[in-house]
């Protein structure tokens, strides 16, 4: 899976998913917003990663909601617990 965080310029980050690089082309595609600014996660592991902190573009503390809204999608795909 593919593991997307958006930062819009306003309101909260999100995170959503693509379960393959075509299905990624595809939501990409559809969505028409330059305002956002995406980071791009190309496996379970670099999620993780990034949300244990070693992406340096959402481990600072001001990214805290970034971080939060890729923990919450990676709970709900059970790639993590929500412990």
């Amino acid at each position: 899976m593919i593991y997307v965080v958006e930062l819009p310029d306003h309101g909260y980050p999100r995170a959503w998913f693509a379960f393959d690089k075509q299905d990624f082309a595809h939501k990409m595609a559809t969505m028409t917003s330059p305002e956002v600014e995406r980071y791009v996660y190309w496996d379970e592991a670099e999620a993780v990663a990034a949300f244990e902190g070693r992406d340096p573009l959402i481990a600072d503390k001001a990214m805290w909601r970034a971080r939060h809204a890729l923990h919450e999608q990676l709970v709900a795909l059970d790639v993590l617990t929500d412990d």
